[in-house]
């Protein structure tokens, strides 16, 4: 992302800000019609959700600058989602429901400049969230918990847990 793209994008959230709860719904209700198999994901109350949505969104444009800070929010952010169980293909819906939940709410002021700063920014997002989601479930198939129970008695017991690898693989 080009200095220049990070200025526009920080430019065009600003503009939205104020009608964050709007553009909030909007895109769900676009998210929703993509991939109506997302929507069990989310709870049935959306409203926090929109504020949720809303304020990664400032986070990330907040971090533009900040290639730490950047990572670490997306890193984090990635594993939530895998937690969640939200598929790859999700990901792909949300950047198509984002760029055109932002083409509606600019209509003629969303050129095509700032529609390709958006896009590289998501771009970058997706692929993050996916690899450290994907790191996520590796680590989760390759770990092995164990429980052994040391005093075996009736009405007591002292266990030990114990986590240990069963095979690494390469990150991607």
């Amino acid at each position: 992302m080009t200095p220049k793209q990070a200025d526009l994008i920080r430019h065009s959230f600003d503009a939205i800000w104020p009608v964050r709860r709007k553009v909030a719904e909007l895109f769900y209700r676009r998210f929703f019609e993509l991939a109506p198999d997302a929507q069990r994901l989310f709870p049935s109350d959306m409203e926090r959700q929109h504020l949720k949505l809303m304020d990664m969104i400032a986070a990330i444009v907040g971090a533009l600058d900040e290639h730490e800070l950047f990572q670490s929010i997306i890193r984090h952010t990635g594993r939530q989602h895998a937690d969640l169980g939200v598929k790859r293909s999700h990901f792909d819906t949300f950047g198509d429901a984002l760029i055109w939940c932002l083409e509606h709410q600019f209509g003629a002021a969303f050129p095509p400049e700032l529609r390709e700063a958006w896009i590289t920014l998501y771009d970058a997002v997706r692929t993050e969230m996916i690899r450290s989601g994907n790191m996520r479930r590796d680590c989760r198939e390759s770990c092995v918990l164990s429980v052994t129970c040391l005093t075996p008695a009736a009405n007591s017991c002292e266990c030990r847990i114990a986590t240990s690898r069963v095979a690494t693989r390469p990150s991607r």
